[in-house]
């Protein structure tokens, strides 16, 4: 955790995000995003005014990689963690509300460039925890892989 040096501004930002997968034979592949500073990240955005965290989950998702074929199929909870943001020499207390989403196929996810992402990936969930350097992250996937791994396949359609 960051520690608040006295008289610096905190603010609280709220955001919802997404652990999209597909299922394979071998198991469980998540989908994982590279931003250009190298990092590997899932997709996440911020919640704006009248927005439900699942609404944005679903939204960040299709901004960030480009996939709309996607049901939410369970509440992951969410990740909290403080971070200094140097050039508005402020802190953060972030919550991120992420989504178990499972992806049904017929599109090849897409990084936004605009965002300054430069990959998307489909990982196994050793994959994503070993790239993914944020410890809370990799606990937002952990609870994945459980859930994943307890639950019967998940049918869609009649």
């Amino acid at each position: 955790m960051a520690r608040r040096k006295a008289g610096k501004p905190v603010k609280r930002a709220r955001s919802a995000g997404g652990v999209v997968f597909r299922r394979t034979p071998a198991g469980p592949e998540i989908l994982v995003l590279q931003h250009e500073g190298g990092k590997w990240m899932l997709p996440k955005g911020t919640i704006e005014a009248g927005e439900t965290p699942e609404a944005v989950a679903r939204r960040e998702v299709l901004e960030e990689s480009r996939i709309a074929n996607i049901q939410v199929v369970g509440d992951l909870g969410e990740e909290r963690y403080f971070f200094f943001w140097r050039t508005e020499d402020t802190y953060y207390d972030k919550t991120v509300h992420y989504y178990l989403m499972e992806f049904l196929g017929g599109e090849d996810p897409t990084p936004q460039k605009e965002e300054g992402f430069v990959a998307c990936a489909w990982v196994t969930l050793d994959e994503a925890v070993a790239r993914i350097k944020y410890k809370e992250t990799r606990e937002i996937i952990r609870r994945a892989r459980a859930v994943l791994e307890s639950s019967a396949p998940v049918t869609t359609g009649g």
